[in-house]
């Protein structure tokens, strides 16, 4: 005849804490990340800036992918109202999306939009961060001539994979399912990586299949 502990013992279940348990949660914090940007898409719109004039614009977003490589940096986070610090090893692998970067459209014969030629400083500084050369031509603007800096169209090809660092700060809040409020992070802008090595992304060519 069969005992209560002979039954427990043919399908046991059995709890044992893991080192898991004790590991301290390390916050976000704002800060220079090391890392490579990645999930790159653009799109084209128009829309009225603040001033009520139209402009139209091809939007480059990206996310920033934080590396290995971070591990040498140092971060400060509050834990229970104590300043602690940390290395970067915590962040590694950790995805930060990044503000959009606009290049505004010039106007052709019949558009509506009109120009905003000196918004473009933003795309321009990032296309000197990832490397691409940037041609200039002498223009008549205003009756006057003058020598301007020919804005290239990024390509997803362009700029993934790239090294950088990320400048990181608090972005807008949310608030989730429970109603707790809780923070995002957003890449501001990013910097040139000098003695970073761009990421080899997995393409459809490198699947075995």
């Amino acid at each position: 005849m069969s005992t209560m502990t002979d039954t427990l013992h043919k399908d046991e279940a059995l709890f044992i804490p893991g080192d898991t348990d004790t590991k301290e949660y390390i916050p976000k914090v704002a800060g220079e990340y090391l890392g490579h940007i990645t999930e790159v898409s653009t799109l084209t719109r128009e829309f009225k800036n603040r001033d009520g004039d139209l402009n139209k614009a091809l939007i480059l977003n990206f996310k920033v992918l934080v590396a290995q490589e971070n591990v040498r940096n140092t971060y400060e986070y509050i834990h229970s109202g104590e300043t602690r610090t940390t290395n970067g090893e915590p962040y590694v692998g950790t995805l930060f999306q990044a503000d959009g970067v606009f290049r505004f459209l010039e106007p052709s014969d019949g558009d509506l939009f009109v120009s905003n030629s000196e918004g473009n400083k933003r795309y321009m500084r990032f296309c000197e961060t990832v490397g691409v050369t940037i041609n200039t031509e002498d223009r008549t603007v205003n009756g006057k001539t003058v020598r301007v800096q020919l804005l290239p169209k990024l390509e997803t090809s362009d700029v993934e994979g790239i090294p950088v660092i990320a400048s990181v700060d608090r972005g807008n809040d949310w608030v989730n399912n429970d109603g707790e409020t809780r923070p995002s992070w957003k890449v501001k802008y990013v910097k040139t990586w000098t003695d970073g090595k761009r990421l080899a992304l997995t393409t459809t060519n490198d699947l075995p299949f």
